[in-house]
């Protein structure tokens, strides 16, 4: 078997496992007829195991993956893309908050105008109020989807299919995956994908199209920081928890329906105008492209 189809068995291998094991175990409390109506990262109910553990096949099978079928060479560069920062990681930190801050601002001015009342900042607050309070959300930030997902979306799906020349199309393919691996989401009353679906199925299907969009947005600060997932783990949780998380709650139904369509546009905006720079043209020529197949 030649290496180009080794490589394509072993990544639809990883997507058939890593979607199937998913939906298995987060739709399993459905099955066992278990309370799933406050059921979250951090509701620590029963229903939870099932919805946590589903929730890191991604991470798990990526690793498991590059353990059984990168060379040591490929292990040491997957571990070193993950947890070992470059210049080019903070530049993309501080693009990714200011990205993620502007997109809550303009959520905010568009849901005010329509009436909608102040976001409350509880989270901020709290941290204000006692600091400790910041590795508290810091942790739910990190565990709740970067350290869950990213180590297989980006450190090991992302590797394997970055092409230069097709940067765009990677990434909207593995952003339609991405969404489509919520599915089961969709069935979990506390999920922000369940209240869009209850209030139109188009506004829920949307969700799939935000993931699209974000995609191109983690495709352009993989290639600031030339191959490192380590900026990409602060990006997930800056979405997660100010986008639409603890730092701004609460806020109103207008906000939490105007902001899927903000982050589409803004996101689109953001990866048409900046890889169109002289500073992005240039990450992308130094960044490299490995095979570390056996």
């Amino acid at each position: 078997m030649d290496k180009t189809a080794k490589s394509r068995r072993i990544l639809i291998l990883y997507l058939i496992i890593t979607i199937l094991l998913t939906w298995l175990l987060q739709f399993m409390p459905m099955i066992l007829g278990l309370d799933i109506e406050n059921t979250s990262i951090s509701s620590f109910d029963f229903a939870s195991l099932f919805f946590g553990i589903g929730g890191v096949m991604p991470t798990l099978t990526g690793v498991i993956f590059v353990l059984v079928f990168y060379t040591k060479d490929g292990i040491k560069d997957f571990l070193k893309r993950c947890f070992v920062p470059n210049k080019g990681s903070l530049i993309a930190i501080l693009l990714s908050l200011g990205l993620i801050c502007a997109e809550v601002f303009v959520t905010q001015m568009i849901s005010r105008g329509l009436g909608a009342e102040k976001l409350g900042f509880e989270g901020l607050k709290l941290i204000a109020k006692n600091p400790l309070y910041f590795f508290y959300f810091l942790f739910w930030g990190i565990i709740s989807g970067p350290f869950s997902e990213e180590f297989g979306w980006r450190g090991f799906l992302t590797d394997r299919l970055f092409r230069k020349e097709k940067l765009m199309q990677v990434s909207l393919l593995i952003g339609f995956i991405w969404g489509i691996w919520h599915f089961p989401l969709y069935f979990y009353p506390a999920q922000i994908q369940h209240d869009w679906f209850m209030i139109t199925p188009l506004l829920g299907l949307l969700f799939i199209v935000s993931c699209m969009s974000a995609a191109l947005v983690y495709m352009t600060m993989y290639v600031i920081a030339k191959r490192k997932v380590f900026p990409i783990f602060f990006l997930h949780m800056f979405k997660n928890i100010i986008l639409t998380g603890a730092m701004i709650y609460p806020f109103s139904e207008t906000y939490s329906v105007v902001v899927v369509f903000v982050e589409i546009v803004m996101d689109t905006l953001f990866y048409v105008i900046f890889t169109r720079t002289l500073f992005y043209k240039k990450a992308l020529e130094q960044t490299p492209e490995f095979d570390y197949l056996k």
